[in-house]
């Protein structure tokens, strides 16, 4: 069955599982990022304030097949370099979304807002990956403050905490160019306890030193789930660090700041990762795996050409992408 043959309409078609088939035999279908900005508040005129009445929806791993028309379009505007794409973006229908993990409405759950994929939402896929930190093997992996013994299986990196069970568990390496990223993604889960808390994650470029770093701390207590994994997938100095981000876990949005030291700078070379983790008892595991900085291709929903019980398409653009030669160069 040929899907961009958009005259014939398939009949009884489980697109949830033809993107899976996809995903696993060819790399067609992938995992992407659903993302809607903040809703700000208006005042007596009709014009948005700052104030912020629905926060912004982050939600990883939201199956879909993307077929660019143009993926990359040089242009010179009047602002300067910029790179423009259209692609047709293929989804389950709005059913099976919402009963992926993070999408559905339950009450009670944060992400009560989303309703519907809707106009100039977007899809932020991968356009290609920049480093992976090493989970195949130990080499790079230390204790921080946290006592820990470090194992893998050649994919996970196993930390079992020992007596001092809160504190810091580390990655390091010789200067890495992570300049041309700007997301940062990995997947965490624990066992031994449900209470050991993810409190804050931090990235070093130009050194190692406390006003080397870009710190991630969630606003609330984030417990680290022992069954699913956690994706955490979260932009790298890109837009205002001010505004944070967000992490969804089981449809409930944690709010996360982002603060940059002194010296920390994106042009810098990444030196240290580490996790901020608060453990409950010695023998529990932290189990890491995914963990890489990667460039984004983030298409916005510009309408949609078919939507129905089996599937929806949408018609998506790229509207800014800036020239990795020119981000070097101006900073």
């Amino acid at each position: 069955m040929n899907l961009s043959e958009q005259g014939v309409r398939p009949g009884g078609i489980n697109m949830g599982r033809v993107l899976r088939h996809l995903r696993f035999r060819t790399d067609q279908s992938r995992k992407v990022v659903y993302h809607r900005p903040p809703i700000y508040g208006k005042d007596n005129y009709g014009v948005e304030n700052t104030t912020i009445v629905t926060n912004e929806i982050l939600i990883p791993q939201l199956s879909a097949l993307i077929r660019p028309t143009l993926t990359e379009n040089y242009q010179l505007q009047d602002t300067g370099h910029n790179i423009i794409g259209a692609a047709r973006v293929y989804t389950p229908n709005i059913q099976t979304i919402k009963n992926f993990p993070n999408f559905d409405q339950t009450v009670g759950k944060s992400n009560i807002d989303f309703n519907e994929i809707e106009g100039w939402d977007r899809f932020i896929d991968t356009s290609r990956t920049i480093y992976t930190v090493p989970t195949s093997g130990t080499t790079g992996w230390a204790s921080g403050t946290a006592d820990a013994t470090f194992a893998s299986d050649g994919q996970t990196i196993t930390a079992t905490l020992g007596t001092d069970y809160d504190g810091t568990l580390v990655y390091s390496t010789s200067a890495t160019n992570t300049l041309e990223s700007d997301r940062l993604r990995f997947d965490i889960k624990v066992s031994g306890a449900s209470t050991i808390e993810l409190s804050a994650f931090n990235i070093y470029n130009g050194g190692t030193g406390v006003n080397d770093k870009l710190a991630y701390t969630p606003g609330s207590t984030l417990t680290i789930p022992t069954g699913s994994w956690l994706t955490v997938d979260v932009p790298f100095a890109s837009g205002s660090i001010s505004s944070g981000t967000t992490i969804y876990k089981a449809g409930n949005r944690f709010a996360v700041g982002m603060a940059s030291g002194s010296s920390w700078n994106e042009e810098e070379n990444f030196e240290k990762m580490e996790f901020q983790i608060s453990g409950t008892a010695s023998g529990n595991k932290v189990y890491i795996k995914d963990l890489r900085f990667y460039k984004s291709l983030s298409w916005h929903v510009h309408s949609c050409k078919e939507f129905n019980r089996d599937y929806m398409i949408f018609n998506c653009i790229r509207t800014t992408g800036a020239r990795d030669s020119r981000r070097r160069a101006y900073g």
